[in-house]
């Protein structure tokens, strides 16, 4: 289904269309928070230290795992919390200060010692730190900006952790043997502590109007369109987009915490692994981009399937992966429609509830992926312990996507399809006060 346009939509659009809209800038920045962020810089070279690890303290997949789910059943438990605060402050400095935690948590792993709660403490620390720095903020902060071309500004954003799988593990691959896993450590804590928390405080505000309401009403920030959570809960909509990318984090999560591991032991050189990780990432960032694109064009729920579909194809055929020639057209599968979620649920969640619980909404639902996305490699890696297979147990995951897939045909059409209200220096920026008048207060609905 095609999004409906007015005379009001077509003037925001024209403002957003504006390259010197300083909505994209604000993007692009968000855009650097999330790759130097948790959901890049901890995920994306998690896989990479499994084998130093065990190297150095003798520990199995399943303790190193273990590290993971607890980081990860943090961001579970957080994300709720740090979604409602989102809603009643501004992102930015919360988002920032996230940061140096995170980047204090990732040198602590610098330093461990044969003591596993040591290696877990750490974990749980960088997951309550990465909540603040996944795509859960920084969508809170871009969502304020765009209207009709949202979807595109979200793409901009999420691709972030796309970029980021394509840098971190050739990275990583390359310091480990170089100056070893503990250094390793330190200059991946550089990219949160130097880059993503300066950057952020300075950059990504939210728009002005946005900020000033919060100031006069500290119980909401920006936008008040929109249903209250509890009302959302009730709804079939919410629950669906949860089932939906509970699939997908179980069948994402369950292959790439074991990624390197897996097709090392499937035949691939330590360069073939980096290669088609970052081939991963390379897709993924592409599908993001054109998942963007085409979320303002079309029914979010058709998107979603295509991209379920592909991404659990894509995952079965890389656990099936013998060969570089096999893995690397697996991964590119896989990573058109791996992270789509990152994509859809911010999006989604703003045309089905609006903006007035926004990142609350977000949060529970990145609960549910992170659940998901915790139990996943601890039951991936206790089957290998027993089995000495990953195969099967990913076999598994990858066709839980198809009933993901299913929950999001399932989804009804959009309650806000696009807003037409535009803080007024936006307007004043785009150099037209007639946008302001046609733009303020109009609501476009289709049901």
């Amino acid at each position: 289904m095609s999004l409906t346009r007015g005379p009001e939509s077509s003037a925001l659009c024209a403002a957003e269309n504006d390259i010197s809209y300083q909505g994209w800038r604000v993007a692009a920045v968000c855009h650097i928070g999330v790759l130097t962020g948790f959901a890049t810089v901890f995920i994306y070279s998690f896989s990479f230290m499994v084998k130093p690890l065990q190297h150095e303290f003798g520990w199995n997949n399943e303790q190193i795992a273990r590290a993971f789910s607890l980081a990860a059943i943090s961001v579970a438990i957080c994300s709720p919390f740090m979604g409602r605060l989102f809603d009643r402050i501004e992102p930015r400095k919360l988002v920032a200060a996230m940061m140096v935690a995170l980047g204090l948590g990732l040198a602590s792993l610098a330093y461990l010692t044969p003591h596993l709660a040591q290696l877990y403490a750490s974990a749980v620390f960088i997951g309550i730190a990465g909540t603040g720095t996944c795509q859960l903020g920084y969508a809170r902060i871009v969502t304020g900006w765009f209207e009709r071309r949202l979807g595109a500004g979200l793409s901009i954003v999420v691709a972030g952790s796309g970029v980021g799988s394509l840098l971190i593990p050739p990275l990583v691959q390359y310091l480990i043997p170089a100056i070893g896993w503990r250094h390793t450590y330190l200059v991946l804590a550089a990219f949160p502590l130097l880059v993503g928390a300066p950057l952020t405080f300075l950059f990504a505000r939210a728009p002005k109007s946005a900020t000033d309401l919060a100031k006069a009403n500290p119980t909401q920030s920006g936008d008040t369109s929109g249903i209250a959570w509890p009302q959302a809960l009730a709804s079939i909509s919410f629950w669906l987009l949860a089932l939906g990318v509970c699939a997908l984090s179980l069948s994402e999560n369950g292959a790439l915490a074991h990624l390197a591991p897996m097709l090392s032991e499937h035949g691939l050189t330590p360069r073939d692994v980096a290669f088609t990780a970052s081939l991963l990432g390379v897709s993924s960032v592409v599908g993001r981009f054109i998942l963007g694109w085409l979320l303002d064009y079309l029914q979010g729920s058709y998107i979603a399937v295509a991209s379920l579909l592909a991404a659990g194809a894509g995952m079965l055929l890389l656990s099936h992966a013998s060969t570089f020639s096999a893995a690397a057209p697996a991964a590119f599968i896989a990573g058109l429609g791996a992270g789509c979620e990152l994509d859809l649920i911010p999006y989604m969640l703003r045309r089905y509830f609006g903006l007035r619980s926004f990142s609350t909404l977000y949060g529970l639902v990145y609960t549910f992926f992170a659940v998901a996305g915790a139990v996943a490699p601890l039951i991936v890696g206790h089957i290998y312990d027993a089995t000495g297979s990953y195969t099967g147990i990913l076999n598994i995951f990858c066709a839980a996507t198809l009933i993901g897939a299913l929950a999001m045909f399932a989804l009804p059409v959009y309650r806000y399809v696009a807003r037409a209200t535009v803080p007024e220096e936006l307007a004043t920026e785009a150099g037209s006060d007639s946008l302001l008048t046609q733009a303020k207060g109009v609501a476009l609905e289709n049901n």
